[in-house]
């Protein structure tokens, strides 16, 4: 047989960061005093559990978790039948982990049971095979998300696609292998069944099935005979835990074989055998091929044949290929042909088993999930359905009631209850009763405290130097590296050899992990993979954009490594035992200037790399998506700098952070490069929809709005008394600039609201820039709908707005001159900065 593996060595290994488990039902105290405490200690601390909403309801009676919703998020998953998949997704920096089996978050499923578990391992971005299944399996995750986790507030759903932020090697192309290949069924989509047999590729010759729960009529098992007619069926069971009718034994189609010494070890397994919990289907073609598939379904109608109606949700991992029988072979699987056939014992010991089982009950009140956010608490409104005159208790970690309300109200997408003056850092739950009756039990998520666990260490010190900027030493030389080394990843390309983590193991007086073993198929040894790992990661651009700038998330890779002052990566800082520094040993902290030295000259070098990013978007060498979202990043922390002028201990009176020829270069650069073309900040719907009208992008347009303003960019109407020609077209040129920002703001509450938050101060002063800006952009759009009149451009004079009469995707520009026979606008543009027409094709307005 294969060797045992045991799942939690698996997550003791390291080089994870994040993990997301589903489950059917689950011993929440087995995950959080074990599985939860091993990840953790191994630096994984963001962590995700999914299980079945009924298992769910279940588990907050008999064993509720004391950590859910502070040290990792659990999300119930409500479906037709039941939520049955069994998948251990693990992201790191360098490497991924994908676990498909039969195994349940309890402690027999991860040590006791027989169970049968596929083990993917991804080592960096060349595994094509590995990413494939990874996003295969991430690609289901979503869909759960999206369609069963209704009334789940966003909150949580998003802490559950944070773990994904963690696999930067997520982005490469994966394929579909030919000898390995995940498939999910769920209600609504091809049955899993239709998914398998299409992978066949001739007639079949006998089928082997092993599994520990069969439906009441058969049907799964007289489906495989219908569809197939295979020569024979073989059903491996263990009596001693089976779970299939009696009628079974009536059936002449069906082989039913012993199946107790699958996955025994006769000589360590002398005094237990387990429960026998493996699921698995060997289909032998008459060719010679073979397909093997084993994972969460069980040998039933809701498993394999789901309908909408009563279908489950399941995962298994396919093999095909010359090792498939060699496999078969060592797990047991092509052993099971020659076990003998069950006996008049066995079958007494079956209906005992039927007799005996025991189904997991509901309690009879609802249960849900709410969010903490500030001094309330959010949930769906619709878990109040039916319930009158509610009353809420604030459940501590004890259990007793904290406070209570009757203060609840509803915005439409949520049901809010507030506890005056109860402090909610201390809940763990809220119960609702309507007539002293408990109608709805709620499990408290404190989304910030959740958030705080999936960062980083880059993250935190990333956190730490922009906290630094209100001291007297600040961090500006690793706040700008971060800028450096995440926004202008995509001009990494150089490829490093990581290096192995070496971790401190804390030994578990509890539980020993290599006596939780589980009988497991290892894809690395079925076919082996070439190991490379690339330096990337996603997660640390969406901190920075988190914040800064009200919980954007925008992933970028970053190739560079961040080193501590010994050198040493993240990894290799894990478990490291630092002696403290004397006070002889620290270095001199820098005096102002120096700091502001560094500053300067640090903004600079941002300045520069995003001028090239521009220039090359320019030259076709870059996607304006990806230049838009690092000049979000850079914006976003040059006005954090500017912040800091006047008001922060080590930027005197007079001086600034960020000097005034660098603001003025990149505005140049944004005007200039950024607003013409098919695809600009005026026209990105090429790019997109979804990101065109995304809030990225709306903060992006705030942050150019506040960069103008505080380069002084203002719209000039007055035309000075013999005013040079060059004043003049430098004025119009400003003019110019002013009109395509009036454009971009298209009068977007968000637009305005980052521009208003930005400049900061609520003085008239500095609010009338705004306001003059969105006065403009008004008047801008009654001019590109026809709701002001135009007056024939042969009248036209140098600053005044054109608007072309046919043209149906036009932006207002500013008149540079007229002759009666052309009339030529400004563009935004230093190759080409004027655009000439004839005067027919032109209407005016003044601007004014």
């Amino acid at each position: 047989m294969l060797p045992r593996t045991s799942l939690l060595d698996e997550l003791r290994k390291g080089g994870y960061e994040a993990s997301l488990i589903t489950t059917y039902n689950a011993y929440l105290s087995f995950y959080e005093d074990v599985v939860l405490r091993r990840l953790i200690n191994a630096g994984v601390r963001h962590n995700v559990l999914l299980m079945d909403a009924q298992q769910y309801s279940a588990s907050m009676v008999s064993h509720p978790p004391r950590l859910a919703g502070r040290r990792y998020t659990l999300l119930p998953v409500k479906v037709p039948g039941a939520f049955h998949p069994k998948l251990i997704f693990l992201a790191g920096k360098h490497k991924g982990l994908v676990v498909v089996g039969s195994h349940n978050m309890t402690l027999a499923g991860f040590g006791f049971n027989r169970e049968l578990t596929n083990v993917v391992r991804i080592q960096g971005t060349d595994d094509s095979d590995g990413i494939g299944i990874a996003q295969s399996a991430w690609t289901e995750i979503e869909h759960w998300l999206g369609h069963f986790a209704d009334g789940v507030p966003k909150q949580v759903a998003s802490m559950v696609r944070r773990v994904r932020d963690f696999a930067p090697w997520m982005r490469a192309n994966g394929t579909e292998s030919a000898d390995s290949r995940l498939l999910s069924g769920r209600p609504g989509a091809p049955s899993l069944w239709e998914q398998l047999t299409a992978l066949l590729d001739d007639e079949v010759d006998d089928v082997t099935v092993g599994g520990a729960f069969f439906d009441q009529k058969l049907g799964f098992l007289h489906r495989v005979n219908e569809d197939l007619r295979p020569a024979r069926l073989i059903v491996g069971i263990d009596p001693a835990t089976v779970q299939i009718p009696s009628s079974a034994r009536k059936n002449s189609d069906i082989s039913l074989v012993r199946a107790d010494n699958l996955g025994v070890d006769t000589e360590k397994d002398e005094e237990g055998r387990g429960y026998l919990h493996a699921k698995g289907i060997l289909l032998h073609q008459r060719n010679g091929g073979a397909i093997f598939a084993s994972g969460s379904a069980n040998p039933s109608t809701p498993a394999w044949l789901a309908e909408l109606a009563n279908g489950n949700v399941e995962m298994i991992l396919v093999h095909r290929g010359e090792t498939v029988m060699r496999t078969a072979e060592l797990l047991g699987y092509s052993a099971l042909a020659e076990m003998p056939a069950l006996n008049e014992s066995d079958w007494q010991t079956i209906e005992r088993n039927q007799a005996d089982r025991i189904e997991s009950q509901a309690p009879p009140y609802r249960t849900g999930i709410a969010v903490v956010e500030d001094d309330r608490v959010l949930f769906d409104p619709r878990l109040l359905e039916t319930v009158f005159n509610p009353a809420f208790a604030l459940i501590g970690a004890d259990g007793s009631a904290m406070a209570t309300s009757n203060n609840v109200t509803r915005d439409g997408e949520h049901a809010i209850v507030t506890f005056p003056g109860a402090n909610l850092d201390e809940a763990t739950g809220v119960d609702c009763h309507q007539v002293y009756e408990l109608v709805l039990q709620l499990l408290l998520h404190h989304a910030q405290a959740v958030e705080e666990q999936a960062r980083t260490g880059v993250q935190r010190r990333f956190k730490d130097a922009l906290l630094s900027l209100e001291t007297d030493t600040p961090n500006i030389a690793l706040l700008i590296d971060c800028i450096d080394k995440i926004v202008f990843s995509g001009d990494q390309s150089t490829a490093t050899a990581a290096i192995r983590a070496v971790r401190k193991r804390e030994k578990d007086d509890e539980m020993e992990a290599k006596e939780l073993g589980s009988l497991a198929i290892d894809v690395s040894d079925v076919k082996k993979r070439k190991s490379k790992q690339r330096l990337t990661h996603s997660g640390d651009f969406a901190y920075l954009l988190d914040a800064l700038i009200y919980h954007l998330r925008v992933q970028e890779d970053r190739s560079i490594e961040e080193v501590d002052r010994y050198g040493r990566s993240e990894e290799e800082q894990v478990g490291a035992d630092d002696e403290e520094e004397t006070d002889g040993s620290r270095a001199t902290l820098p005096d102002h200037q120096e700091l502001l030295r560094l500053c300067h000259s640090k903004v600079r070098t941002v300045v520069n790399r995003m001028a090239s990013q521009i220039k090359a978007y320019q030259e076709g060498k870059q996607r304006l998506d990806q230049v838009l979202i690092r000049l979000l990043g850079v914006l976003a922390v040059l006005r954090e700098l500017r912040a800091c002028d006047a008001r922060a201990p080590w930027v005197e009176r007079g001086e600034t952070t960020v000097p005034k020829e660098q603001r003025l270069r990149l505005l140049e650069e944004v005007m200039l490069n950024l607003f013409e073309g098919d695809a600009s900040l005026l026209h990105l719907e090429p790019i997109g929809s979804d990101f065109a009208t995304s809030d990225d992008i709306a903060r992006l347009k705030g942050l150019v709005l506040w960069l103008a303003w505080d380069c002084g960019l203002t719209l000039n109407l007055q035309k000075p008394f013999n005013e040079h020609t060059d004043e003049l077209n430098e004025r119009l040129h400003r003019n110019a600039m002013v009109l395509a920002l009036a454009q971009m703001m298209q009068s977007d509450e968000v637009v305005i609201d980052e521009a208003r938050q930005s400049i900061g101060s609520l003085t008239t002063t500095e609010l009338d820039w705004l306001k003059e800006v969105q006065a403009l952009s008004i008047r801008c759009e009654a001019v590109l709908k026809g709701n002001v009149p135009l007056e024939p451009a042969e009248a036209a004079e140098p600053g005044d707005i054109a608007m072309h009469r046919k043209l149906p995707r036009w932006d207002l520009r500013v008149v540079a001159s007229s002759n009666g026979r052309n009339v030529s606008l400004i563009r935004l543009s230093r190759e080409k900065d004027r655009a000439v027409f004839t005067p027919e094709h032109l209407a005016v307005r003044r601007l004014s």
